[in-house]
């Protein structure tokens, strides 16, 4: 585990990171990484949402999962607490006994220069096993950041074996054409980003059009602007995919990256409201 911190929280308590960390070693885990400001997780239930229905794919549960997330996290805030981390939460099986770990990670957010003058992003010929579920894949990780270090990408694009990009490695990616009709591809071929959902909730309430269907990689270039969203990243254009070039001057992704920063904001206030936290 790559723990940012002193502290870190496994199956019930409160340990101190260092050489005598405890990690579980099993055979499945299903993960989520959270965002977190002053100590209170961002879309909590979403995330929870997204987990439970992940493990329910391969077991058959009868424990509280979201409540141990909950009153883990909150053992770990009381130990120690950051302005604002994205945080980790391993569930890993064998057979059907699990271990709970949650911890902080390193968390890179997007600059300001970033938000303004979008980001390079490349294609990586790659495809998850099963896009619906978030399972660690450690392999692949490494794999996407070895290509990612040598282009000076900061995401990477997957495409399927049928040509066509269907996510990013650790977010997912719309594309915009010139009559703002904005592209992102269909459920069945992703991992169901939490940001993305928001996102395109956004964009029905203001009247923009979203057609769920996955672009070729070979036809990227006749869009005019491309963003991804994410935990990290939120809602972030993109100035290049490779040699292709977008305009990164678009007011409907501002507008749209506004709108999420309130939701993320509402998401909150209904934390405190639900769980009384302080």
């Amino acid at each position: 585990m790559e723990i940012y911190g002193t502290y870190y929280y496994f199956d019930g308590a409160i340990c101190l990171a260092g050489v005598d960390t405890e990690e579980a070693n099993g055979e499945l885990s299903f993960y989520e990484v959270i965002r977190t400001r002053n100590g209170i997780p961002v879309f909590f239930d979403d995330h929870m949402k997204r987990l439970t229905d992940g493990i329910a794919t391969r077991y058959s549960l009868t424990d509280d999962i979201p409540d141990a997330v909950r009153k883990g996290f909150g053992q770990l805030v009381k130990a120690e607490r950051f302005p604002e981390i994205n945080v980790k939460v391993n569930v890993t099986f064998t057979g059907q006994e699990y271990s709970l770990g949650i911890y902080y990670i390193k968390s890179s957010y997007p600059t300001i220069e970033m938000y303004r003058n979008g980001v390079d992003l490349t294609l990586y010929r790659a495809e998850r096993f099963d896009p619906g579920v978030k399972l660690l894949n450690n392999r692949m990780r490494l794999a996407v950041n070895e290509v990612m270090k040598k282009r000076q990408a900061y995401e990477a694009l997957l495409v399927n074996n049928q040509g066509y990009v269907t996510e990013g490695s650790r977010s997912n990616v719309f594309f915009m054409d010139n009559a703002d009709i904005v592209y992102t591809a269909p459920d069945p071929m992703i991992l169901k980003g939490i940001t993305r959902k928001y996102v395109i909730d956004i964009c029905k309430r203001k009247g923009i059009r979203v057609v769920c269907e996955a672009i070729r990689a070979d036809d990227i270039k006749r869009f005019a602007a491309v963003f991804i969203t994410g935990t990290s990243p939120m809602v972030l254009p993109a100035r290049r995919i490779d040699n292709a070039h977008f305009s990164v001057k678009n007011m409907i992704i501002e507008e749209i990256r506004e709108e999420y920063e309130e939701l993320m904001n509402e998401s909150i206030r209904e934390y405190l409201r639900c769980y009384n936290a302080d």
